[in-house]
């Protein structure tokens, strides 16, 4: 049989050299070359730095299970999570260094302090928790066998000095997991709140700037993330590694994501409800009448983020009773873009119809935004590297349960 991942590899390395041809032209001429504007200046690339960001949301949950929980018989997907997160954070950091006005500026709000910014807290916390995520993924790494018996090792002295020391700081860090697991939670919590808490400020987005968003943003990155892991344990589990982990436990993950998922349609739906039904703001109706128009917006909303996942998380509910991994990673896909279509919503339809800021004549205007190929360029880049580290990670790096170094 053939074997296909060196032209996977291959196909995702040339798609980064595309978006490496998007990188030159940013940095060249700057944000004109992309079809943002004062009046939506956030589009696609924030769109999937949100979306990154969230879908690693399975990183923090699954810290807090192994670690404060003590569940220790999911360790093994566990790391998975962590790697997943770690590309979740990476991939986000990427297209937010193409998104800033100043892309070489990207370090100013580490030393330039403006603690009564939502944006300044929330980069803090990617940054702490990008971070605390390294530092858990350093002992699946030196885990691998290269670390104990390559030949070089036994040839150069100083190779089995640096691997043993290396091997030191992954057992090292191992002993701090549950530390390390309640300082990621916190810092996730509180970004993942901050980044819907970021929206229900702005005035004039009634369609989907409200009180509830940090809440829904949190159990959005919980069911996408955790739908995430269970698809891709199964991938990595059963058809690469088959027999690393019962499929027991990827049951209980399943049935995790679909307990959450079903949580997240209740909060939407009251939500939904508040904002639509409860509320006496004229412009509400406006906007979405004026989405209406240049999209299925409502369409999208009732099936993508309504009927869809709670389908998908009925039947990812009973996955012991289901059995079928095959009904089960189709149904996984549904909550994964719910979330994604979450965070594109918040950033196109919320920004493109919106109220203006005349007090004395209050309207609804509709903006436009296409991106353009650089946009796409670039986009294209950063999910080809969040495949392509994870494909080598995958296929390399141990993610044996109940390893002495085990980590989450």
């Amino acid at each position: 049989m053939v074997d296909i991942f060196p032209y996977w590899i291959g196909f995702l390395l040339a798609c980064i050299m595309f978006g490496l041809v998007g990188v030159y032209y940013v940095f060249r001429d700057g944000l004109q070359v992309t079809g943002l504007s004062n009046k939506v200046p956030w589009g696609l690339w924030i769109s999937i730095d949100l979306s990154s960001i969230a879908l690693g949301g399975c990183a923090f949950v699954f810290g807090a299970i192994i670690y404060i929980l003590q569940i220790k018989r999911f360790e093994a997907v566990g790391k998975l999570a962590v790697l997943i997160g770690f590309l979740g954070y990476s991939s986000a950091g990427l297209i937010l260094l193409m998104d800033l006005g100043q892309p070489f500026r990207f370090w100013h709000p580490i030393i330039y302090w403006q603690p009564h910014s939502l944006l300044w807290e929330i980069t803090m916390c990617v940054v702490l928790y990008l971070t605390v995520l390294v530092a858990e993924l350093i002992p699946s790494i030196t885990e691998h066998p290269i670390f104990k018996d390559h030949p070089l090792l036994e040839r150069y002295k100083i190779l089995r000095t640096l691997a043993n020391f290396l091997q030191a700081v992954g057992h090292t860090i191992h002993k701090f997991g549950p530390l390390l697991a309640i300082i990621g939670m916190t810092l996730s919590l509180l970004h993942q709140a901050s980044l819907g808490a970021t929206y229900s400020v702005l005035y004039g987005r009634g369609v989907w700037f409200n009180q509830s968003a940090p809440t829904q943003f949190v159990f959005s990155a919980m069911s996408g993330g955790i739908s995430l892991l269970f698809f891709a344990s199964v991938f990595v589990f059963r058809v690469m590694r088959p027999g690393t982990v019962k499929d027991e436990i990827l049951y209980d993950v399943a049935r995790l994501a679909g307990a959450i998922t079903l949580l997240l349609v209740y909060l939407r739906f009251w939500d939904w409800a508040v904002t639509n039904y409860y509320s006496f703001d004229k412009q509400i109706s406006l906007q979405t009448q004026l989405l209406d128009s240049v999209a299925p917006y409502s369409m999208t909303f009732w099936l993508g983020q309504a009927l869809l996942p709670v389908i998908a998380g009925v039947i990812l509910l009973n996955a012991k009773k289901i059995r079928s991994f095959r009904i089960l990673m189709a149904s996984a896909v549904l909550p994964i873009f719910a979330t994604v279509l979450t965070r594109w919503s918040y950033n196109f339809a919320g920004l493109i119809a919106g109220a203006t800021y005349d007090p004395y004549t209050p309207t609804v205007r509709l903006y436009s935004y296409t991106p353009t190929w650089v946009e796409f360029a670039v986009g294209t880049m950063v999910i080809a590297y969040w495949f392509l580290t994870f494909s080598l990670a995958t296929r390399f790096l141990p993610f044996q349960n109940g390893s002495e170094h085990s980590e989450v």
